[in-house]
Protein backbone atom coordinates (compact mmCIF):
# COMPACT_ATOMS: atom_id res chain seq x y z
CA UNK A 1 0.00 0.00 0.00
CA UNK A 2 1.08 3.62 -0.58
CA UNK A 3 0.14 6.64 1.48
CA UNK A 4 -2.93 6.97 -0.74
CA UNK A 5 -3.96 3.42 -0.05
CA UNK A 6 -3.37 2.14 -3.60
CA UNK A 7 -3.06 -1.62 -3.68
CA UNK A 8 -0.45 -1.97 -6.42
CA UNK A 9 -0.98 -5.67 -7.01
CA UNK A 10 -4.76 -5.40 -7.30
CA UNK A 11 -4.60 -2.27 -9.45
CA UNK A 12 -2.18 -3.88 -11.85
CA UNK A 13 -4.10 -7.15 -12.03
CA UNK A 14 -7.29 -5.24 -12.87
CA UNK A 15 -5.52 -3.56 -15.81
CA UNK A 16 -3.25 -6.40 -16.92
CA UNK A 17 -5.52 -7.94 -19.58
CA UNK A 18 -6.07 -4.57 -21.25
CA UNK A 19 -2.36 -3.76 -21.09
CA UNK A 20 -1.48 -7.08 -22.72
CA UNK A 21 -4.02 -6.50 -25.50
CA UNK A 22 -2.62 -2.99 -26.05
CA UNK A 23 0.99 -4.19 -26.18
CA UNK A 24 0.06 -6.99 -28.58
CA UNK A 25 -1.67 -4.52 -30.91
CA UNK A 26 1.45 -2.39 -30.82
CA UNK A 27 3.97 -5.18 -31.37
CA UNK A 28 2.18 -8.03 -33.16
CA UNK A 29 3.85 -10.55 -30.86
CA UNK A 30 2.33 -12.04 -27.75
CA UNK A 31 5.75 -12.94 -26.34
CA UNK A 32 7.02 -9.37 -26.75
CA UNK A 33 3.75 -8.01 -25.39
CA UNK A 34 4.11 -10.17 -22.28
CA UNK A 35 7.67 -8.88 -21.81
CA UNK A 36 6.47 -5.27 -22.01
CA UNK A 37 3.67 -5.90 -19.51
CA UNK A 38 6.10 -7.63 -17.14
CA UNK A 39 8.43 -4.61 -17.36
CA UNK A 40 5.44 -2.35 -16.70
CA UNK A 41 4.67 -4.31 -13.54
CA UNK A 42 8.25 -3.95 -12.30
CA UNK A 43 8.21 -0.18 -12.91
CA UNK A 44 4.78 0.11 -11.28
CA UNK A 45 5.92 -1.93 -8.28
CA UNK A 46 8.92 0.37 -7.73
CA UNK A 47 7.20 3.66 -8.58
CA UNK A 48 6.22 6.36 -6.10
CA UNK A 49 2.47 6.38 -6.67
CA UNK A 50 1.50 9.04 -4.14
CA UNK A 51 0.61 11.43 -6.97
CA UNK A 52 -1.17 8.78 -9.06
CA UNK A 53 -4.92 9.37 -9.15
CA UNK A 54 -5.89 6.78 -11.78
CA UNK A 55 -3.68 3.68 -11.81
CA UNK A 56 -5.17 2.36 -15.07
CA UNK A 57 -4.33 5.59 -16.93
CA UNK A 58 -0.81 5.65 -15.47
CA UNK A 59 -0.24 2.03 -16.51
CA UNK A 60 -1.67 2.61 -20.00
CA UNK A 61 0.69 5.54 -20.53
CA UNK A 62 3.69 3.55 -19.29
CA UNK A 63 2.84 0.48 -21.39
CA UNK A 64 2.25 2.53 -24.54
CA UNK A 65 5.55 4.38 -24.24
CA UNK A 66 7.50 1.18 -23.59
CA UNK A 67 5.74 -0.50 -26.53
CA UNK A 68 6.69 2.43 -28.79
CA UNK A 69 10.34 2.02 -27.81
CA UNK A 70 10.15 -1.75 -28.34
CA UNK A 71 8.44 -1.27 -31.71
CA UNK A 72 11.23 1.05 -32.90
CA UNK A 73 13.77 -1.62 -31.98
CA UNK A 74 11.66 -4.35 -33.61
CA UNK A 75 11.40 -2.39 -36.85
CA UNK A 76 15.19 -2.27 -37.09
CA UNK A 77 15.47 -5.99 -36.34
CA UNK A 78 12.77 -6.98 -38.83
CA UNK A 79 14.32 -4.87 -41.57
CA UNK A 80 17.45 -7.04 -41.40
CA UNK A 81 15.61 -10.36 -41.58
CA UNK A 82 16.03 -12.42 -44.74
CA UNK A 83 12.40 -13.53 -44.78
CA UNK A 84 9.19 -11.63 -44.24
CA UNK A 85 7.70 -10.85 -40.85
CA UNK A 86 4.07 -11.55 -39.98
CA UNK A 87 2.21 -10.85 -36.73
CA UNK A 88 2.01 -13.73 -34.29
CA UNK A 89 -1.43 -15.39 -34.51
CA UNK A 90 -3.53 -14.99 -31.38
CA UNK A 91 -6.12 -17.75 -31.65
CA UNK A 92 -9.38 -17.35 -29.76
CA UNK A 93 -9.86 -19.65 -26.79
CA UNK A 94 -12.75 -22.07 -26.38
CA UNK A 95 -13.26 -20.68 -22.86
CA UNK A 96 -12.11 -17.04 -23.14
CA UNK A 97 -9.69 -15.75 -20.53
CA UNK A 98 -9.58 -12.15 -19.32
CA UNK A 99 -6.85 -11.44 -21.88
CA UNK A 100 -8.95 -12.98 -24.64
CA UNK A 101 -11.99 -10.90 -23.72
CA UNK A 102 -9.85 -7.75 -23.64
CA UNK A 103 -8.45 -8.58 -27.06
CA UNK A 104 -11.94 -9.08 -28.48
CA UNK A 105 -12.98 -5.72 -27.06
CA UNK A 106 -10.01 -4.22 -28.91
CA UNK A 107 -11.02 -6.06 -32.08
CA UNK A 108 -8.75 -5.56 -35.11
CA UNK A 109 -8.35 -8.02 -37.96
CA UNK A 110 -5.10 -9.87 -38.65
CA UNK A 111 -4.85 -8.14 -42.03
CA UNK A 112 -5.00 -4.71 -40.40
CA UNK A 113 -2.42 -5.87 -37.85
CA UNK A 114 -0.09 -6.65 -40.73
CA UNK A 115 -0.63 -3.24 -42.31
CA UNK A 116 0.11 -1.53 -39.00
CA UNK A 117 3.74 -2.50 -39.60
CA UNK A 118 3.85 0.29 -42.20
CA UNK A 119 3.06 3.00 -39.67
CA UNK A 120 5.54 5.01 -37.67
CA UNK A 121 5.64 4.13 -33.95
CA UNK A 122 3.64 7.16 -32.79
CA UNK A 123 1.14 6.72 -35.63
CA UNK A 124 0.60 3.12 -34.65
CA UNK A 125 0.16 4.00 -30.99
CA UNK A 126 -2.32 6.79 -31.71
CA UNK A 127 -4.27 4.65 -34.18
CA UNK A 128 -4.46 1.64 -31.84
CA UNK A 129 -5.48 3.75 -28.84
CA UNK A 130 -8.16 5.61 -30.80
CA UNK A 131 -9.57 2.83 -32.98
CA UNK A 132 -9.15 -0.25 -30.78
CA UNK A 133 -9.39 1.19 -27.27
CA UNK A 134 -11.74 4.15 -27.84
CA UNK A 135 -9.36 6.66 -26.28
CA UNK A 136 -10.25 10.27 -27.06
CA UNK A 137 -7.68 12.70 -28.40
CA UNK A 138 -7.14 14.29 -25.00
CA UNK A 139 -6.20 10.91 -23.52
CA UNK A 140 -3.89 10.14 -26.44
CA UNK A 141 -2.31 13.58 -26.12
CA UNK A 142 -1.50 12.90 -22.48
CA UNK A 143 0.08 9.54 -23.35
CA UNK A 144 2.13 10.79 -26.33
CA UNK A 145 2.87 14.22 -24.83
CA UNK A 146 1.31 15.99 -27.81
CA UNK A 147 -1.65 18.33 -28.19
CA UNK A 148 -5.10 16.87 -28.92
CA UNK A 149 -5.08 18.59 -32.31
CA UNK A 150 -1.72 17.03 -33.18
CA UNK A 151 -3.00 13.59 -32.15
CA UNK A 152 -6.06 14.03 -34.33
CA UNK A 153 -3.76 14.69 -37.29
CA UNK A 154 -1.59 11.69 -36.42
CA UNK A 155 -4.62 9.39 -36.43
CA UNK A 156 -5.87 10.95 -39.67
CA UNK A 157 -2.49 10.34 -41.36
CA UNK A 158 -2.40 6.77 -40.05
CA UNK A 159 -5.86 6.04 -41.49
CA UNK A 160 -4.87 7.55 -44.83
CA UNK A 161 -1.71 5.43 -44.99
CA UNK A 162 -3.61 2.26 -44.10
CA UNK A 163 -6.27 2.91 -46.74
CA UNK A 164 -3.56 3.60 -49.33
CA UNK A 165 -1.91 0.30 -48.33
CA UNK A 166 -5.15 -1.55 -48.96
CA UNK A 167 -6.80 -1.81 -45.55
CA UNK A 168 -10.37 -3.07 -46.02
CA UNK A 169 -13.10 -0.54 -45.33
CA UNK A 170 -15.16 -3.23 -43.62
CA UNK A 171 -14.96 -6.92 -42.84
CA UNK A 172 -16.60 -9.42 -45.17
CA UNK A 173 -19.82 -11.13 -44.19
CA UNK A 174 -18.76 -13.56 -41.41
CA UNK A 175 -20.99 -16.40 -42.63
CA UNK A 176 -19.77 -16.15 -46.24
CA UNK A 177 -16.15 -15.83 -45.10
CA UNK A 178 -16.51 -18.84 -42.84
CA UNK A 179 -17.87 -21.02 -45.63
CA UNK A 180 -15.01 -20.02 -47.95
CA UNK A 181 -12.46 -20.97 -45.27
CA UNK A 182 -14.23 -24.29 -44.71
CA UNK A 183 -14.13 -24.98 -48.46
CA UNK A 184 -10.41 -24.21 -48.43
CA UNK A 185 -9.91 -26.66 -45.55
CA UNK A 186 -11.86 -29.40 -47.32
CA UNK A 187 -10.02 -28.85 -50.61
CA UNK A 188 -6.62 -28.99 -48.90
CA UNK A 189 -7.46 -32.18 -47.02
CA UNK A 190 -8.73 -33.93 -50.16
CA UNK A 191 -5.97 -32.42 -52.35
CA UNK A 192 -8.70 -31.08 -54.66
CA UNK A 193 -6.52 -28.87 -56.87
CA UNK A 194 -9.38 -27.87 -59.18
CA UNK A 195 -11.51 -26.93 -56.18
CA UNK A 196 -8.68 -24.81 -54.79
CA UNK A 197 -8.30 -22.89 -58.03
CA UNK A 198 -11.99 -22.00 -57.98
CA UNK A 199 -11.58 -20.37 -54.57
CA UNK A 200 -8.93 -17.85 -55.62
CA UNK A 201 -9.33 -14.51 -57.33
CA UNK A 202 -7.36 -13.77 -60.47
CA UNK A 203 -4.56 -12.04 -58.54
CA UNK A 204 -4.16 -13.48 -55.04
CA UNK A 205 -1.58 -12.03 -52.69
CA UNK A 206 0.46 -14.52 -50.66
CA UNK A 207 2.64 -13.61 -47.69
CA UNK A 208 4.65 -16.04 -45.61
CA UNK A 209 7.12 -15.75 -42.77
CA UNK A 210 9.17 -18.59 -44.31
CA UNK A 211 9.92 -19.87 -47.82
CA UNK A 212 7.18 -21.87 -49.51
CA UNK A 213 7.99 -24.76 -51.80
CA UNK A 214 5.95 -26.35 -54.54
CA UNK A 215 6.43 -29.29 -56.88
CA UNK A 216 8.41 -28.74 -60.06
CA UNK A 217 6.16 -27.43 -62.81
CA UNK A 218 7.78 -26.24 -66.04
CA UNK A 219 4.61 -24.46 -67.16
CA UNK A 220 4.80 -21.90 -64.36
CA UNK A 221 6.11 -18.40 -64.98
CA UNK A 222 7.74 -18.56 -61.55
CA UNK A 223 9.49 -21.91 -60.91
CA UNK A 224 8.50 -23.41 -57.58
CA UNK A 225 10.90 -26.36 -57.61
CA UNK A 226 13.06 -24.22 -55.32
CA UNK A 227 11.94 -22.35 -52.19
CA UNK A 228 10.41 -18.96 -52.98
CA UNK A 229 10.49 -16.51 -50.05
CA UNK A 230 7.67 -13.99 -49.84
CA UNK A 231 8.55 -10.95 -47.78
CA UNK A 232 5.72 -9.45 -45.77
CA UNK A 233 6.67 -6.00 -47.03
CA UNK A 234 6.75 -7.17 -50.66
CA UNK A 235 3.69 -9.31 -51.40
CA UNK A 236 3.63 -11.41 -54.53
CA UNK A 237 0.88 -10.33 -56.91
CA UNK A 238 0.10 -13.10 -59.34
CA UNK A 239 -1.78 -13.64 -62.54
CA UNK A 240 -3.61 -16.89 -63.24
CA UNK A 241 -0.57 -19.01 -64.30
CA UNK A 242 1.36 -18.08 -61.16
CA UNK A 243 -1.76 -18.52 -59.04
CA UNK A 244 -1.69 -22.17 -60.09
CA UNK A 245 1.86 -22.31 -58.75
CA UNK A 246 0.82 -20.94 -55.38
CA UNK A 247 -1.98 -23.46 -55.18
CA UNK A 248 0.68 -26.14 -55.66
CA UNK A 249 2.82 -24.53 -52.95
CA UNK A 250 -0.06 -24.31 -50.48
CA UNK A 251 -1.07 -27.89 -51.23
CA UNK A 252 2.51 -28.99 -50.61
CA UNK A 253 2.50 -27.13 -47.29
CA UNK A 254 -0.76 -28.81 -46.26
CA UNK A 255 0.68 -32.23 -47.11
CA UNK A 256 3.26 -31.72 -44.37
CA UNK A 257 0.40 -31.62 -41.82
CA UNK A 258 -1.82 -34.48 -40.70
CA UNK A 259 -4.98 -32.40 -40.88
CA UNK A 260 -6.36 -28.86 -41.01
CA UNK A 261 -9.03 -27.33 -38.78
CA UNK A 262 -11.05 -24.13 -38.95
CA UNK A 263 -10.35 -22.05 -35.84
CA UNK A 264 -11.10 -18.53 -34.67
CA UNK A 265 -8.45 -15.80 -34.59
CA UNK A 266 -9.27 -12.35 -33.26
CA UNK A 267 -12.91 -12.67 -34.22
CA UNK A 268 -12.25 -14.04 -37.72
CA UNK A 269 -11.95 -17.65 -38.83
CA UNK A 270 -8.72 -19.04 -40.24
CA UNK A 271 -7.04 -22.40 -40.84
CA UNK A 272 -4.72 -24.14 -38.41
CA UNK A 273 -2.49 -26.94 -39.71
CA UNK A 274 -1.70 -29.75 -37.28
CA UNK A 275 0.99 -32.43 -37.27
CA UNK A 276 0.95 -35.09 -34.56
CA UNK A 277 -1.27 -32.89 -32.41
CA UNK A 278 0.75 -29.67 -32.60
CA UNK A 279 0.00 -26.51 -34.57
CA UNK A 280 2.56 -26.26 -37.38
CA UNK A 281 0.94 -23.51 -39.43
CA UNK A 282 -1.77 -20.87 -39.37
CA UNK A 283 -3.28 -19.53 -42.60
CA UNK A 284 -5.18 -16.26 -42.40
CA UNK A 285 -7.60 -15.95 -45.31
CA UNK A 286 -8.69 -12.61 -46.77
CA UNK A 287 -11.82 -12.76 -48.91
CA UNK A 288 -13.94 -10.32 -50.85
CA UNK A 289 -17.51 -10.54 -52.10
CA UNK A 290 -20.76 -10.65 -50.17
CA UNK A 291 -22.28 -13.89 -51.47
CA UNK A 292 -21.09 -17.48 -51.75
CA UNK A 293 -21.03 -17.21 -55.54
CA UNK A 294 -19.03 -13.96 -55.66
CA UNK A 295 -16.66 -14.40 -52.70
CA UNK A 296 -13.07 -15.26 -53.58
CA UNK A 297 -9.81 -15.59 -51.69
CA UNK A 298 -7.75 -12.49 -52.46
CA UNK A 299 -4.89 -12.99 -49.99
CA UNK A 300 -3.28 -15.55 -47.70
CA UNK A 301 -1.00 -14.84 -44.73
CA UNK A 302 0.88 -17.99 -43.76
CA UNK A 303 2.67 -18.33 -40.42
CA UNK A 304 4.86 -21.41 -39.88
CA UNK A 305 7.54 -20.12 -37.51
CA UNK A 306 7.65 -22.30 -34.39
CA UNK A 307 8.40 -19.26 -32.25
CA UNK A 308 5.33 -17.40 -33.51
CA UNK A 309 3.15 -20.48 -32.99
CA UNK A 310 4.11 -21.02 -29.34
CA UNK A 311 0.99 -19.25 -28.04
CA UNK A 312 -1.22 -21.17 -30.48
CA UNK A 313 0.23 -24.46 -29.25
CA UNK A 314 -0.25 -23.45 -25.62
CA UNK A 315 -3.91 -23.06 -26.48
CA UNK A 316 -4.63 -25.81 -29.02
CA UNK A 317 -1.54 -28.02 -29.22
CA UNK A 318 -1.04 -31.54 -27.95
CA UNK A 319 0.03 -30.49 -24.45
CA UNK A 320 -2.98 -28.18 -24.10
CA UNK A 321 -5.36 -30.97 -25.14
CA UNK A 322 -3.79 -33.41 -22.66
CA UNK A 323 -4.10 -30.84 -19.88
CA UNK A 324 -7.74 -30.19 -20.73
CA UNK A 325 -8.56 -33.90 -20.84
CA UNK A 326 -6.82 -34.40 -17.51
CA UNK A 327 -8.94 -31.67 -15.94
CA UNK A 328 -12.10 -33.24 -17.37
CA UNK A 329 -11.09 -36.69 -16.15
CA UNK A 330 -10.61 -35.48 -12.58
CA UNK A 331 -14.02 -33.82 -12.40
CA UNK A 332 -16.46 -35.91 -10.34
CA UNK A 333 -18.86 -37.71 -12.66
CA UNK A 334 -17.31 -36.22 -15.79
CA UNK A 335 -17.14 -38.24 -18.98
CA UNK A 336 -13.90 -38.40 -20.92
CA UNK A 337 -15.69 -39.15 -24.20
CA UNK A 338 -15.16 -36.26 -26.60
CA UNK A 339 -16.00 -35.70 -30.23
CA UNK A 340 -13.34 -36.17 -32.91
CA UNK A 341 -12.82 -32.45 -33.46
CA UNK A 342 -12.82 -31.35 -29.80
CA UNK A 343 -11.31 -28.96 -28.80
CA UNK A 344 -9.78 -27.92 -32.12
CA UNK A 345 -12.76 -27.05 -34.30
CA UNK A 346 -14.12 -24.02 -32.47
CA UNK A 347 -15.98 -22.56 -35.44
CA UNK A 348 -19.68 -23.34 -35.71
Amino acid sequence: MTEQGIDKASSFEAARARLLALAYRMLGSRAEAEDVVQDAWLKWHLADTRAVQTPAAWLTTLTTRMAIDRFRQAQRERASQATGWLPEPWLDEVAPSAEELALRTADMSYGVMLLLERLKPEERAAFVLHEAFDCDYAEIASILERTPAACRQIVHRAKARLQLAGAPLKRPDPAVHGRIVERLRAALETQDRAGLLQLFSGAPEVMSDAPLCGPQNAALQVPLSEPVPVAASEPLHTGEPVAVGWVDAITSLAQQATHAEVVSMQGDVCLALFCEGDVVGVIDVLTDGTTDSSAKIVALRIVTSAARLEAANRMLGRAAVKELLARIQHRPGASTAVSRDFPIDVYA
